[in-house]
């Protein structure tokens, strides 16, 4: 059994999804690859993706919610004669040589735009692999509606259902396995054991305030509403790949404690060790602190699919989300100030949150290509 995930450079998220299931895929013994189907197709066109994802979002916000509410809005397919399905059509011949090289027995993409060219190899006939598409976030990407013929899409719960529906895809396609996250996110260490591996106080309250790989938000202004509070706790700030962020808020003078990291691979330790996060909404994050089960306070969302998260996050008992009227410090000491208040959301999160979510989903297709393959064999000799 061979499998390809196919993904594509806009933030790190996807790329974390795709490393996760190719690390499920060889511990069981299943070759694996992943290509960025971009750079395999043209290495400007994904530099040029990337980068335009990460300053739109960075630094035009505004522009990039109107983008993202205009593809909502739509509400019909792509023509086919339309410049998005003939470019796509090109990209997806292109794309198509090495799979027919490597062939594949599944296709996992983890991004829809892989997964728009993936469908139109389908409508093509040009693959017979078994397709897989990753919905990365707690609400259903319009351009989905574009991918019609992937034959699962895997979402992060069946409170998707409705959505998908909506968006005229088969609600029977649907796989609510939760979005892929790496094993160590679905294990649990003790508290205290975590608190003593990163050498803080066993028996304080602990903050795990993220901003994202990319070093997203504001985080000395997040640091100076925490310590403007009179409760007592520490605080993990993770600054991400930002090194100007790292450097300005290692200079800040507090009252309490914050303990200062740039990027770093413990982030599950840190959840372990932490009785809340405070990060943006992102779909893989929110995802791993789940599985961890823990309390989440929301802050600084994407315009676009991470609003959605955080509307999703809200509205089902997930999660807090402190805005301008309703601030971080607010937040927090909503939070700590009643103790029923963290029992309450984490009871929640036992309920939706999804742990090895990358084992079952490996398992399922691993288990489904033998079954087709079993089919095809006995297809084969009843015919002759």
């Amino acid at each position: 059994m061979k499998v390809l995930i196919l993904s594509i450079s806009t933030g790190q998220g996807h790329h974390a999804t795709g490393q996760a299931i190719e690390a499920e895929f060889q511990n069981m013994g299943v070759t694996c690859k992943t290509l960025d189907a971009y750079e395999y197709i043209e290495p400007i066109l994904s530099e040029l993706v990337s980068k335009g994802y990460l300053l739109s979002t960075a630094y035009a916000k505004r522009l990039s919610s109107k983008v993202y509410d205009i593809v909502v809005k739509k509400n019909k397919p792509v023509n086919k004669y339309s410049v998005p399905k003939i470019t796509n059509t090109v990209w997806a011949r292109d794309l198509r040589h090495y799979i027919d090289e490597y062939e594949p027995d599944v296709i996992i993409c983890t991004h829809v735009l892989s997964a728009t060219l993936v469908n139109i190899m389908k409508e093509k006939n040009w693959i017979k692999a078994l397709t897989v598409g990753i919905v990365t976030d707690f609400t259903v990407h319009p351009l989905w509606e574009e991918c019609r013929l992937i034959d699962y899409y895997v979402t992060p719960s069946e409170l998707l259902e409705f959505q998908i529906a909506r968006k005229g895809l088969e609600p029977g396609k649907m796989l609510p396995l939760g979005i892929p996250i790496k094993p160590k996110f679905s294990d649990r260490m003790d508290r205290m054991e975590a608190r003593k591996l990163l050498g803080l106080d066993l028996y304080k309250r602990t903050i795990l305030l993220m901003s994202g790989s990319m070093g997203y938000g504001k985080i000395d202004e997040s640091i100076e509403k925490l310590d403007s509070l009179d409760i007592d706790f520490q605080v993990i700030v993770v600054c991400g790949n930002n090194k100007r962020m790292y450097q300005k808020v290692s200079e800040l003078q507090t009252r309490k404690r914050f303990d200062i990291y740039g990027y770093v691979d413990n982030v599950d330790i840190m959840m372990d060790a932490a009785d809340c996060i405070i990060t943006k909404p992102g779909g893989i994050t929110s995802s791993e602190a789940m599985a961890k089960g823990l309390p989440m306070i929301m802050i600084n969302p994407i315009p676009g699919h991470e609003m959605r998260n955080a509307e999703f996050m809200l509205n089902n008992g997930l999660a807090l989300y402190a805005t301008k009227s309703f601030p971080l410090n607010e937040a927090v000491f909503s939070l700590f100030k009643h103790p029923d208040r963290i029992s309450y959301l984490r009871g929640t999160i036992e309920l939706y949150g999804r742990q090895h979510s990358s084992q079952n989903l490996c398992k399922f297709l691993v288990k489904e290509v033998q079954e087709r393959g079993i089919a095809l064999v006995e297809e084969a000799e009843t015919e002759s």
